[in-house]
């Protein structure tokens, strides 16, 4: 998803990889562990694939992490665009 110039499957991928490699794991461990193909690890990491919610679970309890995570480090640009999404999914 791409909004404001922002890609957050790009950003999402980058925070997956980045866990990963803090835990230690390979793409294949952690697909194996998570039940999905190595393949498709490697396209969220590269920010192609849009995970489902229930893999990027399976990929927060694997790597030890909440979901929340995943959103984390975001650049000052992807962050107002994300807080401009959340207050306007508020008011309506």
């Amino acid at each position: 998803m791409e909004n404001n110039g922002v890609d957050f499957k790009k950003i999402v991928g980058k925070q997956v990889r980045k866990l990963r490699l803090r835990a230690g794991l390979t793409q294949d461990v952690l697909s194996e562990r998570c039940g999905i193909y190595r393949t498709y690890l490697s396209r969220i990491e590269a920010g192609s694939a849009n995970p489902t919610l229930l893999v990027m679970i399976a990929l927060a309890s694997t790597l030890g992490v909440h979901v929340c995570e995943f959103f984390h480090d975001f650049d000052g640009d992807a962050q107002e665009v994300l807080m401009g999404l959340t207050n306007r999914q508020r008011t309506h």
